[in-house]
């Protein structure tokens, strides 16, 4: 059965303990999910949202994440998807937050970032840059990786969001990332749009930094200094 293997009953737990603390070996490693219980996950976990039991399908994808390779093997791009396909994020959101309080601490990257692309191509800008910010927050197990920043700027700059497009590459900067040119050159006619034609061409000299610290500090200036 798959519930009673993902939570074992914790009845007669600490009497085996005590007892085998001289003499039990080590239990055995978990095993991986297997095919039919993989399924059996896939399947449910968007049932689950969708019905409204959101905190079921965070209690069940934190204990499928206890057995080992499950991270790689559910099929979470497609579970991104079905969370951009409802109403709000509040289910997005329920599901990253399992993850930053499982206790093996996993990447939320997985979820997170197809996500972020779903939302994206629904020109779901503000949603989009929400998923960053959370990503992005003091205690995330895990911040972007380049892919990421580079698909929010990206996706941000052509959405016409220049405002949140430098927040992404102020992340980004943060982190040591440096922007392609093919980035460099989005966020530059995203400003540009955007009749912000000096400040264009100030932030893309600083992209060509080798350091990033001069677009931190440029950007910051930008955002405080912004305007409708």
């Amino acid at each position: 059965m798959l519930l009673p293997r993902l939570a074992p009953p914790l009845a007669g737990a600490l009497p085996r303990v005590l007892r085998g603390i001289c003499t039990a070996a080590p239990p055995p490693p978990p095993k991986p999910l297997s095919p039919s219980e993989l399924s059996t996950i896939s399947a449910l976990l968007p049932r689950l949202l969708s019905a409204g039991h959101v905190p079921a399908a965070g209690r069940l994808l934190s204990a499928a994440l206890l057995l080992p390779g499950s991270l790689e093997r559910l099929p979470l791009p497609a579970l991104a998807a079905h969370l951009a396909s409802l109403p709000t994020l509040s289910a997005a959101f329920a599901l990253l937050t399992a993850l930053r309080h499982h206790p093996s601490r996993p990447s939320p990257l997985p979820l997170a970032s197809p996500l972020l692309d779903s939302l994206l191509s629904q020109r779901r800008a503000r949603d989009a840059a929400s998923v960053l910010r959370w990503l992005c927050r003091s205690d995330s197990p895990r911040r972007p990786d380049a892919e990421t920043y580079a698909a929010a700027v990206a996706g941000l700059c052509r959405l016409e969001d220049p405002r949140a497009a430098l927040a992404a590459l102020r992340e980004m900067a943060a982190d040591g990332l440096q922007a392609s040119p093919e980035l460099r050159e989005a966020v530059r006619d995203a400003m540009m749009q955007d009749a912000r034609i000096e400040e264009a061409w100030a932030l893309e000299e600083a992209m060509r930094l080798p350091e990033t610290g001069k677009v931190v500090e440029l950007v910051d200036k930008l955002l405080s200094e912004w305007e409708p």
